[in-house]
């Protein structure tokens, strides 16, 4: 034991000294290891090289067992010796032991008591030097030199041994034993040498080892192979008188006893292990292992002989020469090859096997030397004899070999067909060997044809007859000759039998029998294994199936056995039979108890499992065949009685196939076509087993743990995932748990729940069978998981809505803590891995997010469970994955509250972290998510506490990590609760801390851990920061290689403050030239630059340009943090450092001015909604948030800059005169700038902060005088009321925090204003108080708007009065910017007076207004005033108002005055056609006016550049051109309708006209489509429908061609039997679907282009199909303009980025009584659901989208909220009326749509109002909504009123759009219909009051009775449910 760990040792420091490359010149490693070997006190001992006698000093010195340790170490680690110089070293102190080995003297020791140390010896030294020689090619002539000389001094060692005959009997005389003892001494070493060569003979060229062979077999010579047979023939025969004699003979024994007998046959192995080798390198031209080379050459390896092809020829005859001469001795039986036992007659057949293998590579090479017949008659004569085949080695390499030549020869693979089968038909060779005959037979066929293989595979399926031993007597085998010899050689193998004819083969006894078919059954399964064709694997399969029952059962069990490996090599339909032939036989076993079958059939199934892997298509084919199988059993369908004990039997035999199936290739990730149906077959097998009996107490259960362990650990939970949301319960409608109830059934099942649950008995009592049979089968898979490592898995089943609502939920409960339970006494047990402590981590984080879960059954399971794990083991909180997951789920719930203040309607149901690898989902109900964070938040506490008081030192240095390892948006003040917890954490006192602990406590003192909890944060970041770099201006001690210690000179390195500089102008110049850089580097390098300047005492200013540079070049949130981050550093560790920083940031700030990014990036405005393109399409929240986040990013940076400066310049302003004069600088640069900042709302806390830093900065400067004060006063109010200069604004998206914050920095700026009213008073400057009241009350009025829309349902009464105070100050507002005068009268539009003063103001001085469009409005009110005369000259420069207000001025109100008209003109033509496109009624409709022929002109021209704006008009122009639908009474202005069109249609270029052409002839076909259909209006639906199809199939597309209703795509396809004819009595209405391409309209594409590097992005294209309604005879006009208000509005609400959602469809009227319709996809009317007989709303919601409870529920009541809202307020304001059931809809995501607008402003139908709410608002839209008290509710209110309050500043734009279709005809229009429009926006109130006002219209609109009292009448007269 002593020696073997000192080898060990020895071997180990060797290897390490080898690996290690020597770095001084002396005292190398392998140098003093090589001096272990020399005794102090003997210098004259072994490894000396420099005495006398060489020879002497090495061998004759007898060697220690410590040297020879020390020197096999060395020989062992020479291949990994790295140098040269330590190679030749050590070559130098192996070599004379290669030479010596074999008579070296050795004391004496008991390491030698096993085998002589000389054959290790002999190994360990020539490998070493052959490794050296082959690893350092300049020592390789010097190696194998050494090789050379041993093989002259063992050669003459032979030659003079002492010749000893051999002898058979008789006692030897002992000194004749001493005398032999140097040749088996010799024979020892040879081994151990020729082992050594073999192994490394690719150090020698092919010539060098031909050589070397040739010596070898002259060492090898006869006499002395001779010799040493009769020397350890003398030493086994002597007696043992002498030390010597007893050693040797132990030895000899154990070379027998280890198979490997000492003797020439060892030899001769060893020489031939050579020649293999050799022959391989030659062949192969690398090394091959043995064991390898024939599968490499069945596979396909092909020869390759680097060498040309004559001394190829000559080396391969030499090898081949030398085998054949060891062959020849074989076969001979040499008299020192005679073999005596068992273990030499293996080693003889071993080294005939190595000779084979060597002579097929010859003859692969070179077949013309080395004779391939010979070798096939040397297998073929070994074939013959059985005691040679029952050697599996030699047996394998000769089928083998035989294989391999098969595939060389066609005729040597016929011969081969023939005797293999003849072969496998005797039987006499082992099953292993048979099986491999099997297989080469089959390898050989694979390359026949089909012919042979099929009348292969009969001939051996007729040996599986009944008769097979008759016809074995009587008949002739096809596999054998008729003659056959019955007499063979003797060899030195045996005695070899007769093989005969197998007509004589008599099979003596079944068992033989058993044996032969075997073979056969196995030849033919692999024949159709290798083969591989679907086709012959179903005859193979229906050949052996015929052969069952017709010999014996142990037959029938071995062709059931080994057809499983067909189920491989078919498809699935051969799969698919295979399994049906095993489930008959099993249960025909099974009832006849056959237990040979039933194995045979259950080892089957368990083969089958095994091999296929998870990736076939077979595995999916077989899973659902078992589960399929484990289902049925036992289903009781009929009257059939069922054996309950046979088919639990039954079922059992499936549990190992399932658990090998799903358990074999585990990591693989399963890609399933019937994902769903497997799922629910698991369930259901689960089930149907427990209705069997197996529980978890039964003793069914207990026999078959194992099984049901490893099914549960691949199972899901038992819950149907896809109806956990659905009321009705998965558990009442599973026809499988019903299975088998009866009284009796129940009493067992509820015996084996109460067993397990005794305190849950009550609640078992009440349980129907179903529920307790689902309830046992979640014990039996959730307990087996635990036990399995899985802990977690009961959580799921809470989601079931039984489970959720009755009992079963307390038992659920105690099955989960039962659970817990079991697998903590596996943990605590301490026995398994996946029980251990980071396992039980795992554990607990999946509780933690069970924790957070949105149903509350789920959260009581996984509190009380992870109380449990950390109460037992607390430890498991002390591991990354679940502290990291407690903190993150921290965050992530706090930030889930934070969201209903950041996006209050658009909630988000999903939250998750890469960081703590956790995902939770959570309900919409906020107050849910906040009692659900108080408790975690507790919990948590008490968690964590008790994992500290275990491991304080542990835990705190986990927190410490979180912290460190963290990054986020800066957004919120870098709140996040997660961290704050941490730190909270990391201050606590452990109470298990017996000196802290121990502390007496002041009162209110609050001692605790916090200061060193972050000293040790602070130390771990320094560390990090530094990264190896020494800090500057430090001396650090350096250790030399000597121990010595010297001070770091780096002064004389480049200092560090030069290279970060360099490293920093880099940085910049790649900056600058817009390359890419990661924001990683950047602060990387920021932050090595801020080291540098914290730490440096010396001059480091070089640096502080770049520092702040860098962050204001890239200038984004996250460049801008960093940035300020690293200066406050700076400042506050190098004080001296902070002017010029101040100083830089500043000249970075007004660059930002100067170049106008961020705040002042003046190309980012917010424009009004009529001055953009509106569109028909629905409501797109994605667009509105891309927005949102395009306006953060922009102003973000200059945001976060403020607050810095505003800090800064309070801690900072009295340190120096230097930095407020940077601050007045800085001010009044960006106050002045300030007028042209962006104007998006996001901006107002920006400018609202950079206005209170400046009020800061006037109010805190010590040495400004008076003037100077009033200059910055003046700049500041003046900055200040820039943003009054705009129209109001709201706000942009639901972010109510970011109002509140607004709100907030304007009462702060609003407070300083006041403090400053005494400040900057001069008698030389005029005062500035009338200014400053006016910005006073402007601010009021601006907090008082934010109030309303932050609290629309509150009454709240500040700032929204009406001010009369502000109307003096009217004429401060116009000297200030007339602009501030002219959003006066918007701002105050309830005051008259307001408007009349500002107009008055307008009329003096026109020209100061000229810039502003809003102007105009008030100028010229609704028509030309009398008193505006001189003013209208100015009209031409003033700026253009939007589009719909221009084509308002051609309105005979304004006289078609010249002035205004051709404004008119100019505005229009200023706008892009796509915007204008959208007023095409409105422009169409002024030509009644058009004298002047300007409209003309404008749609001739504008027709030009754009035809489908020229389509538009004309179509638009047809229909207008009558008034009735039939054409028949023309409208009055249809003369100028025609005339207009004509001139378009003639203005067109010659392309646009065959276009023209082409989109109207396309458009006629699919309308006349109506006209064939009105013969037919009388015949049933499907003959119209033919007819349609019909008509479809004959449109042929052109290219370019679109519907009216979609300009913006192409038509690409039509589906041809989409036609759809819908009801009409008179007319003949049709739909149809088109595939259409558009291009994707990207709203924001021009933004965001701006934004970043204004490069253009190419348009992606996209299809759908859109289906539309054709309409012939019914007038489209009436509902064109209700949806284009609609659209209007749409962009009002996107405007102010409010997450309201409407769905303007398009309609295109395109001739009398002819019209398109857009049809809204994927939805469905209201009275569709009353048909299909769904009670009401709610129901549908809950039975399309799950229980109230479920996210896809809560995530379409939100849609149907924003819906309602929108839609509420858009038909109170519009009028809609005649909205029954079949004219709302619903889509698949929950909205709520209103189409068909007939009825609307001022009739109703039948010109009854039936309809006296102000929308349709009924009770079973309110229970969708959750009732009145509900959250969603007050959403729906909240929206409500947000939409009419935004709606009210565009009621002018809104009435332009109404106005000019005043005139068109439309029945909607009655004289007052304008007024009453804008009296329904109640613009007399104020914001406060119009939120007041909206609420109770809600509230009037729920409680009334006139919407049901309309259904209802809809219902009597057309059918309409509700």
């Amino acid at each position: 034991m002593r020696t073997t760990m000192r080898r060990n040792a020895l071997e180990k420091l060797a290897t390490l000294a080898a690996q290690t490359t020597a770095l001084q010149d002396e005292e190398e490693d392998v140098a003093r290891l090589c001096e272990l070997q020399r005794p102090p006190d003997s210098p004259g001992t072994n490894g000396s090289v420099g005495g006398r006698d060489k020879r002497l000093e090495t061998a004759a010195v007898p060697m220690s067992a410590r040297e020879l340790d020390v020197l096999i170490a060395l020989c062992r680690a020479a291949p990994l010796v790295r140098t040269t110089k330590d190679a030749a070293s050590l070559l130098a102190q192996l070599s004379p032991y290669v030479q010596e080995a074999h008579r070296q003297t050795l004391k004496s020791s008991s390491l030698h008591q096993q085998l002589p140390p000389w054959e290790t010896l002999a190994y360990d030294v020539t490998a070493a030097v052959l490794a050296l020689g082959l690893h350092h090619p300049s020592l390789k002539q010097q190696a194998l030199a050494c090789i050379d000389h041993t093989v002259e001094v063992l050669t003459d060692s032979t030659e003079s041994t002492r010749w000893l005959q051999l002898q058979t009997d008789g006692v030897t005389d002992p000194d004749v034993a001493e005398q032999a003892l140097p040749a088996i001494q010799l024979s020892a070493s040879l081994l151990g040498f020729m082992g050594a060569i073999a192994e490394y003979a690719q150090v020698w060229t092919i010539e060098e080892r031909v050589t070397l062979t040739k010596r070898l077999r002259h060492l090898l010579s006869e006499r002395y192979m001779v010799s040493l047979e009769g020397a350890l023939s003398a030493v086994r025969n002597a007696r043992a008188t002498t030390r010597p004699i007893k050693e040797w003979k132990r030895w000899v024994r154990h070379y027998a006893a280890h198979a490997r007998p000492l003797g020439a046959m060892l030899i001769e192995h060893a020489f031939m292990t050579f020649v293999e080798r050799s022959v391989t390198l030659l062949s192969f031209g690398s090394m091959i292992q043995p064991n390898d080379l024939l599968d490499s050459l069945l596979q396909g390896l092909p020869p390759t002989s680097s060498h040309d092809s004559s001394s190829a020829s000559n080396v391969v005859g030499f090898m081949a020469e030398v085998i054949m001469d060891e062959m020849t001795l074989l076969e001979l039986d040499a008299d020192y090859l005679q073999v005596s036992s068992a273990w030499q007659q293996r080693l003889a057949l071993d080294v005939k096997a190595i000779s084979l293998r060597s002579y097929l590579c010859c003859s692969l090479v070179d077949e013309a030397v080395a004779d391939d017949e010979l070798l096939l008659a040397w297998l073929r004569t070994t074939t013959e004899d059985q005691v040679q085949m029952a050697d599996a080695g030699l047996a394998h390499t000769v089928l083998k070999c035989m294989t391999v030549l098969a595939k060389a020869s066609p005729s040597t693979a016929s011969s081969l067909t023939r005797s293999l089968p003849r072969l496998i038909v005797q039987g006499k060779m082992t099953p292993d060997t048979a099986a491999l005959a099997g297989e080469c037979l089959a390898s050989t066929l694979a390359r026949m044809s089909q012919d042979i293989v099929i009348s292969t595979l009969y001939s051996l399926g007729n040996i599986l007859s009944a008769n097979a031993g008759a016809d074995r007597g009587s008949g002739l085998s096809p596999f054998l000759d008729a003659e056959a010899s019955a007499n063979g050689n003797q060899g030195p193998y045996g005695s070899q039998q007769p093989l005969g004819s197998a007509i004589s083969l008599v099979i003596s006894d079944e068992e033989e029998s058993a044996n032969v078919c075997g073979g056969v059954v196995q030849a033919i399964v692999s024949i159709a294994t290798a083969c591989n064709d679907a086709q012959l694997t179903a005859l193979v399969i229906s050949m052996l199936v015929q052969k069952i029952g017709r010999i014996n059962q142990t037959v029938d069990a071995r062709i059931i056995t080994d057809m499983a490996a067909l189920g491989l090599c078919g498809g699935a339909n051969e799969l698919r039979a295979l399994l049906r032939l095993y489930t008959r036989m099993a249960s025909e076993a099974t009832v006849k108890h056959d237990n040979l079958i039933t194995y045979a059939v259950a080892d089957a199934r368990i083969r089958l499992a095994s091999r296929i892997p998870k990736g076939s298509q077979l595995y999916e084919v077989y899973l659902t065949h078992l589960l399929s199988l484990c289902v049925g059993m036992g289903d009781t369908a009929g009257e059939h009685t069922v054996d309950v004990n046979l088919t639990a039997q039954t079922i059992a035999q499936l549990f190992r196939p399932i658990a090998v199936l799903v358990s074999s290739n585990a990591g693989h990730q399963l890609d399933l076509e019937n994902a769903d149906e497997l799922s629910t077959l698991s369930r259901n097998a689960w089930f149907n087993i427990v209705v069997h009996g197996f529980t978890l107490t039964s003793s069914t259960g207990k026999e078959h743990a194992r099984e049901l362990q490893t099914l549960a650990q691949y199972s899901l939970p038992l819950v149907d995932e896809e109806r956990v949301d659905i009321p009705e319960s998965a558990i009442d409608l599973n026809t499988v748990l019903r299975r088998g109830a009866n009284a009796q059934h129940t009493a067992e099942q509820k015996t084996a729940l109460s067993t397990t649950l005794p305190q849950c008995e009550a609640d078992i009592r009440g349980l129907t069978y179903p529920e307790c049979v689902f309830l046992n089968a979640a014990l039996l898979v959730s307990n087996m998981r635990a036990r399995a490592g899985d802990c977690t898995s009961a959580l799921p089943y809470f989601m079931e809505s039984k489970v959720k609502t009755t009992p079963m939920g307390n038992c659920m409960l105690a099955i989960a803590l039962g659970n817990v339970d079991t697998y903590l006494m596996r943990a605590l047990a301490g026995q398994h891995q996946q029980f251990a402590a980071p396992q039980v981590a795992l554990q607990l984080a999946t509780f933690f997010e069970g924790c957070c879960h949105r149903i509350s059954k789920v959260q009581q399971a996984a509190v009380s469970s992870a109380d449990r794990i950390i109460t037992q083991i607390p430890s498991a909180l002390c591991q990354k994955s679940s502290l990291f997951a407690l903190l993150e789920l921290l965050t992530l719930m706090w930030k889930s509250c934070l969201d209903a203040e950041t996006d209050e309607y658009e909630w988000k149901s999903t939250y998750a972290s890469e960081k703590g690898n956790v995902a939770v989902q959570l309900s919409d109900n906020i107050y849910y998510r906040q009692t659900t964070l108080a408790n975690f938040h507790q919990r948590c506490k008490f968690w964590v506490s008790k994992a500290i008081d275990a491991a304080p030192l542990d835990v705190k240095g986990l927190l410490q990590a979180y912290l460190e390892d963290y990054e986020d948006d800066g957004a919120y003040g870098h709140i996040a609760l997660g961290r704050s917890f941490a730190v909270e954490m990391g201050s606590l006192v452990p109470s298990t801390d017996q000196r802290l602990a121990s502390l007496d406590r002041q009162k209110d003192s609050g001692i605790n851990t916090a200061s060193d909890f972050i000293a040790q944060y602070t130390t771990r970041q320094e560390c990090r920061r530094l990264g190896g770099k020494v800090a500057p201006d430090e001396e650090w001690a350096l250790v030399e290689h000597d121990g010595s210690t010297r001070l770091a000179a780096i002064e004389s390195a480049p200092s560090a403050t030069d290279a970060e500089a360099f490293e920093l102008y880099n940085l910049a110049q790649r900056l600058k030239a817009h390359e890419t850089v990661p924001f990683a580097d950047v602060r990387d390098i920021l932050r090595d630059a801020a080291g540098v300047l914290s730490k440096s005492a010396s001059d480091a200013t070089a640096l502080v340009p770049g520092l702040v540079g860098v962050p204001f070049l890239i200038f984004t949130k996250q460049s801008i943090n960093l940035g300020v981050s690293l200066w406050l550093g700076v400042i506050k560790e190098n004080p001296v450092m902070e002017t010029r920083i101040l100083v830089e940031i500043a000249a970075g700030w007004e660059s930002t001015v100067r170049l106008r990014r961020g705040f002042f990036h003046g190309a980012f405005q917010h424009q009004d909604p009529f001055y953009v393109k509106e569109e028909f399409a629905p409501s797109k929240w994605p667009a509105i948030i891309k927005r949102q986040q395009l306006a953060h990013n922009l102003l973000a940076p200059h945001l976060r800059l403020t607050q810095w400066l505003s800090s800064h310049f309070s801690a900072s302003h009295l340190t120096s005169p230097s930095v407020e004069r940077v601050y007045g600088r800085l001010m009044r640069t960006t106050l002045f700038a300030m007028r042209h900042a962006v104007s998006q709302p996001l901006a107002r806390e920006v400018h609202f902060h950079i206005v209170l830093l400046a009020l800061k900065v006037l109010l805190e400067s010590t040495r400004a005088d008076s003037v100077t004060q009033w200059h910055l006063k003046d700049a500041i109010i003046s900055a200040g009321l820039a943003w009054f200069a705009m129209p109001p604004r709201w706000s942009f998206g639901s972010n109510r925090l970011q109002l509140k914050a607004e709100m907030k920095v304007l009462e702060d700026v609003l407070s300083l204003l006041q403090r400053s009213t005494d400040v900057g008073r001069t008698k030389t400057l005029a005062p500035l108080q009338s200014k400053q009241e006016l910005l006073v009350h402007l601010l009021q009025h601006e907090i008082g708007r934010l109030m309303v829309w932050i609290f629309p349902l509150v009454s709240d009464s500040r700032g929204t009065g009406r001010d009369t105070t502000i109307i003096p100050l009217v004429g401060t507002a116009w000297a200030e910017d007339p602009r501030i005068a002219i959003q006066l009268a918007t701002r105050f539009s309830n005051s008259d007076r307001m408007v009349r003063d500002v107009r008055w103001y307008l009329l003096q001085d026109p020209e100061k207004a000229v810039d502003d469009p809003a102007a105009l409005d008030v100028l010229l009110r609704a028509s030309l005033p009398a008193v505006v005369k001189t003013q209208l000259k100015y009209l031409l420069y003033w700026a253009p108002i939007n589009p719909m207000a221009a084509v308002t001025y051609f309105m005979p109100a304004y006289g078609n005055h010249a002035f205004i008209i051709q404004y008119a003109m100019r505005a229009l033509e200023s706008h892009a056609v796509d915007i204008t496109f959208f007023y095409v009624p409105q422009i169409v409709q002024t030509l009644r006016y058009d004298a002047l022929g300007y409209v003309e002109r404008y749609i001739v021209e504008t027709g030009k550049f754009s035809q489908l704006f020229a389509h538009q008009i004309i179509w638009n122009m047809k229909a207008n051109a009558f008034k009735d639908e039939d054409s028949q009474v023309p409208d009055p202005v249809k003369p100028m309708l025609d005339k207009v069109m004509g001139s378009l249609i003639s203005s067109f270029a010659a392309e646009d006209k065959v276009f023209y052409e082409r989109e109207f002839d396309f458009f006629g076909k699919v309308t006349g489509i109506s006209g064939t259909l009105k013969p037919l209006i009388k015949r049933p639906k499907p003959e119209k429908k033919q007819k349609i199809e019909e008509e479809l199939r004959k449109i042929e597309l052109e290219v370019g061609v679109y519907l009216p209703s979609n300009p913006d795509g192409v038509v690409i396809g039509i589906d041809r039997k989409s036609g759809k004819p819908l009801q009409s009595h008179a007319k003949a209405p049709f739909m149809a679907t088109f595939r259409i391409r558009k291009d994707e309209a990207e709203a924001e594409l021009a933004e965001s282009q701006i934004l970043t590097n204004g490069e253009v992005a190419k348009p992606q294209t996209y299809e759908v199909w859109q289906s539309a309604i054709f309409k012939v005879g019914d007038d489209c006009r009436q509902d064109v303009l209700p949806l284009q208000l609609i659209a209007c509005f749409r962009g009002i609400f996107n405007s102010v980025g409010l997450d309201a959602y409407v769905f303007p469809y398009r309609v295109t009227a395109t001739a009398p009584g002819c019209g398109v319709i857009d049809v809204l996809p994927n939805s469905v009317s209201r009275d569709m659901l009353g048909r299909e007989a769904v009670n009401g709303l709610y129901e549908y919601f809950v039975s399309k989208y799950g229980s109230e409870d479920s996210i896809r529920f809560q995530e379409a009541r939100s849609n149907f909220v924003k819906s309602m809202a929108a839609y509420s307020i858009i038909s109170y304001l519009l009028q809609f009326k005649d909205r029954h059931n079949g004219n709302i809809m619903v889509d698949d995501a929950g909205h709520i749509l209103h189409i068909d607008f007939g009825f609307c402003f001022d009739i109703a139908p039948g010109g009854v109002k039936f309809e006296r709410a102000p929308f349709k608002l009924s009770p079973e839209m309110v229970a969708v909504m959750g009732g009145t008290q509900s959250q969603s509710y007050r959403a729906f209110e909240e929206l409500a009123v947000k939409t009419f309050i935004a709606s009210r500043q565009y009621v002018e734009q809104l009435a332009h759009v109404i106005l000019t279709m005043l005139d068109s005809g439309l029945p909607c229009f009655k004289p007052t219909t304008l007024q009453h429009f804008k009296e329904r926006f109640v613009l007399e109130k104020s914001d406060r009051e119009a939120a007041e006002y909206v609420r109770k219209l809600v509230h009037w609109s729920e409680r009334s009775h006139s919407t049901g009292v309309y259904d209802y009448f809809q219902l009597l007269t057309n059918g309409i449910p509700y």
